[in-house]
């Protein structure tokens, strides 16, 4: 027998002998990843900007809504345009771009301790809903540089709930100081002095009597023709807020006689003026 041939055989020997002591493969036995089932609906918060970006916010968010409950509850203290006043300018705020929404919510919903801003959320014996300080959020972000206006159709002027047009107040001059007085001895008790704070009104919706200063922004008409009209429409006929069953509602001082047609005018020349707008 050749030595190539005694090779090849011991070659092939080797082969075996390996073959024999390597254990077989077995196939890998993968664990399947178990299917999470859903715990159920989830609530979605509203989609609100992220810190520093700047604009207006996104999702569920009302802009529109958000600038009638900031004309009605900060105005008073913040400015009607966020310019500040007894509290901070929220207008080109440093602390709106750049504090991100969970601290501005929070600011809102829960006052800051030491300094004259309240806390808002109802769950703190405020008036705002989340949803309410949400829509405030989102409408702070308006108020910065860059940011674009609301593309929500502008909504339509409020109306009394209480039947009946305008009476001859809106086209008689009224007085603004006899206005102011005769404010004092009718409307301060609801609408606080000046008109710049509501009582609580339980049962409404809102939970407190409308500030007049400043107004409802859907009430102002740079006319002042307008604006008068939208004013005497509410002290003429009253109004009853929606809620379940207010406490307190707008007495109808035309309709009933309490007031006559000029100490009307001159009660809608004081609120005008309190809003900037004047009698031609």
């Amino acid at each position: 027998m050749s030595i190539k041939t005694l090779l090849t055989i011991a070659v092939l020997l080797l082969a075996a002998i390996l073959a024999a002591c390597t254990p077989n493969p077995q196939p890998l036995e993968l664990t399947p990843i178990p299917t999470l089932a859903p715990a159920g609906a989830a609530t979605l918060a509203p989609v609100l900007q992220e810190p520093g970006t700047g604009g207006a916010t996104s999702g569920q968010a009302d802009v529109t809504q958000g600038a009638q409950i900031f004309q009605q509850n900060c105005a008073a203290c913040h400015g009607a345009q966020g310019e500040g006043g007894i509290g901070p300018a929220l207008r080109d705020s440093q602390y709106i771009q750049t504090a991100g929404d969970p601290a501005i919510t929070d600011t809102i919903a829960n006052g800051r301790t030491g300094t004259a801003m309240a806390a808002w959320s109802q769950a703190k014996g405020g008036l705002l809903s989340d949803a309410q300080i949400a829509n405030v959020v989102a409408f702070l972000h308006t108020l910065q540089p860059g940011a674009s206006a609301p593309t929500e159709a502008t909504p339509e002027p409020a109306r009394p709930s209480n039947s009946g047009g305008p009476g001859e107040a809106a086209t008689l001059t009224g007085d603004v100081s006899r206005g102011e007085t005769l404010f004092g001895q009718t409307c301060a008790g609801c609408h606080g002095p000046q008109g710049t704070q509501g009582i609580a009104n339980a049962g409404s919706d809102d939970g407190s009597v409308p500030t007049l200063n400043p107004i409802d922004p859907t009430l102002v008409n740079a006319d002042p023709k307008l604006f008068a009209t939208n004013l005497d429409l509410f002290i003429q006929n009253g109004s009853t807020p929606a809620g379940t069953g207010p406490q307190i509602s707008m007495p109808s001082f035309g309709a009933s006689g309490t007031l006559t047609q000029q100490q009307i005018a001159d009660l809608i020349a004081y609120v005008m003026h309190l809003n900037g707008v004047e009698q031609q």
